[in-house]
């Protein structure tokens, strides 16, 4: 559990009362929730379902990201007999035009393609440095 005397508590209570962007993003940041939001938006609402279409999440991340945002009031999780499925609850609705622009906006301009580039470029260089740091190794001895 989190210090709430600490300055940094402070500081980020601060930010989230004056700024409504940090609020949200308090609300819904993170690496998977508005993923998760979008799938759930799109009947895809068990957890072994977004398991499958989220495959690099470990399921004790998955579990803690759908009880957040259960806890946060953005979806609901609706228990029948051994079934579990969540639904978005208004507040969780609410957000599915701001995914939507959001999806819109990385089509438009190429998000993908380009992140998948950045990234390849970044693991090119991460392999270059690593190369040099070895020969360098191996030049000092």
């Amino acid at each position: 559990m989190r210090k709430t005397t600490s300055v940094n508590y402070r500081n980020e209570t601060e930010l989230i009362a004056n700024c409504p962007l940090a609020a949200a993003m308090k609300l819904i940041g993170g690496r998977w929730k508005l993923m998760l939001l979008w799938y759930v938006h799109h009947d895809i609402d068990r957890f072994s379902e977004l398991k499958r279409v989220v495959p690099h999440i470990a399921e004790k991340v998955l579990y803690q990201q759908l009880r957040e945002m259960e806890r946060d009031l953005l979806l609901l999780r609706l228990v029948q007999g051994k079934a579990v499925r969540y639904r978005l609850t208004d507040l969780g609705e609410s957000l599915v035009p701001v995914l939507s622009a959001l999806a819109e906006w990385a089509e438009q301009n190429s998000v993908s393609p380009r992140l998948s580039a950045l990234m390849t470029q970044a693991a090119v260089a991460s392999s270059q440095s690593s190369t040099t740091q070895l020969h360098r190794s191996i030049d000092a001895d």
